[in-house]
């Protein structure tokens, strides 16, 4: 092993950075530091590139409210620091118990949330460009292994970017042992967090456990880790900016997302899913949805799940509304329209209260019935004109097509599995004082066209477009 170590890892930072194409001319970038070894090495490597990759830099720490004393000291220890390179510093204390109670989350997530609040106001505050984070080859390794362990996907095997948006991970490539030696070579100090020694946290049950039994079956265990997270996020980087384009042509909605489901099962298989995760990241800003949850949602439109209505993580809800599958925040759902509104026959009548239109066709032509359950085809002789739309009232009964008899539409949804919450939205249409179709579900059998019919009103159903 070489004497000075320093020399050949600064040379691996730098060819992570130009790699990645992390730093341009004239970044201003914040440092996360800790005051552990890996954010003191990359502070002292970073101040060491500033003149030669002409940027600045500013000190950031984050005081967690969990350790007490240690993480007070930790706080001193990096202003310290901040003095010593004559660098900006700017910290704040949270209180991450609180923050983990009030919104229900586990310890690593309420830290990790708070971590990047504290990141974005430092970036709106200090005006930076980017910040700079210590994760090491280890961190990735370990990551790659925990995502493993709980179901992860490509994407969560990728492991963690090396850079995504503003946040940079210059170390990401360079071993800890290794950091332990330069610092060890340069005499710098640092600090030991208690906490990354509690096997409570399953990282550090990986860590200290998992990953050195694993050596006994590959001495290269790590590195081989390292390599998987490399050669999928060059794939999964790939398939999301292809899924992000399809998405930006298919995806509609702000507050709800909107996705045509003939569209979407028209896709191959790994970009249906990317496209459900990147729905689902812009509602809930950045929240992932497991392998499981993508799978029931392609059940459920695919017929294969008798609910129309899935409840997802974060509260949302991703819901199949005829032809769309949609993804809201909340349970609140329209309570479709209480008024009876006339049908355009023929024309197009807007329903903005079921968000739906209704095109109306009247044709002399002999069309046989269709399959899809977005068309409606009525003998236009057996109708009482004009037609009506309103939603579903107590008592509600019609003669579903095929039946002999009258059944209770109650009933009817019941059979169907269609949720409780979701009937109000279901179009009714009204000809006299009969129900002749319950739109996008089925006709009633009195009014089928049969081979006595001599014209034929088509009636289709699409969605408002947001």
């Amino acid at each position: 092993m070489a004497r000075n170590p320093c020399t050949r890892i600064i040379s691996r930072v730098k060819g992570t950075i130009e790699r990645y194409q992390m730093i341009e001319p004239r970044d201003h970038i914040g440092v996360a530091v800790s005051g552990g070894v890996d954010s003191v090495v990359l502070l002292d490597i970073l101040a060491g590139l500033k003149d030669e990759l002409h940027i600045s830099l500013t000190i950031l720490h984050l005081n967690h409210g969990i350790r007490g004393e240690e993480a007070a000291r930790d706080q001193r220890f990096v202003e310290a620091l901040s003095k010593k390179y004559a660098l900006p510093y700017f910290d704040k204390e949270v209180d991450c118990p609180a923050y983990m109670q009030e919104r229900s989350l586990s310890p690593q997530e309420a830290a990790r949330a708070l971590r990047y609040l504290f990141f974005e106001e430092a970036i709106q505050t200090h005006a930076l460009d980017k910040v700079a984070m210590g994760q090491t080859a280890d961190d990735q390794a370990e990551t790659v292994l925990m995502r493993f362990l709980t179901g992860g996907g490509t994407r969560g095997l990728k492991g963690m970017p090396p850079l995504r948006g503003p946040y940079i991970r210059p170390l990401v490539e360079v071993w800890r042992e290794e950091l332990l030696e330069y610092a060890q070579h340069k005499g710098l100090l640092f600090v030991q967090d208690s906490s990354n020694m509690k096997k409570a946290y399953l990282r550090n049950r990986i860590r200290h456990e998992l990953l050195p039994a694993l050596r006994e079956y590959n001495p290269n265990i790590k590195e081989r880790l390292l390599q998987l997270a490399q050669v999928l996020g060059a794939d999964e980087t790939y398939l999301e900016a292809l899924a992000d384009e399809v998405s930006e042509r298919i995806v509609t909605g702000v507050e709800e997302a909107s996705i045509p489901i003939a569209q979407l099962l028209g896709l191959p298989q790994a970009l249906q899913a990317r496209i459900l995760q990147h729905a689902y990241t812009q509602l809930t800003s950045g929240g992932t949805l497991e392998y499981l949850h993508i799978n029931t949602i392609l059940r459920m439109i695919q017929g294969a799940e008798g609910s129309k209505r899935l409840a997802l993580p974060k509260g949302l809800w991703a819901t199949q509304v005829y032809d769309t599958l949609v993804l809201r925040k909340g349970t609140e759902i329209p309570e479709g329209i209480t008024e009876e509104i006339e049908l355009e026959i023929p024309g197009r009548t807007r329903l903005d209260g079921f968000g739906v239109e209704i095109e109306a066709v009247v044709t002399d032509e002999q069309i046989a019935p269709q399959p899809d359950p977005l068309e409606a085809y009525l003998d236009y002789q057996q109708l009482t004109i004009p037609l009506r739309v309103r939603s579903v009232h107590p008592g509600d009964c019609f003669m579903p097509l095929g039946m002999d008899g009258r059944k209770k539409l109650k009933n009817f949804f019941i059979d169907l599995k269609i949720p409780r919450s979701e009937r109000s939205r279901i179009p009714l249409i009204i000809s006299g004082g009969d129900i002749c179709w319950v739109a996008g579900w089925r006709i009633d059998e009195r009014f089928k066209v049969g081979k006595g019919t001599k014209k034929v009103l088509r009636l289709t159903i699409k969605r408002l477009k947001q």
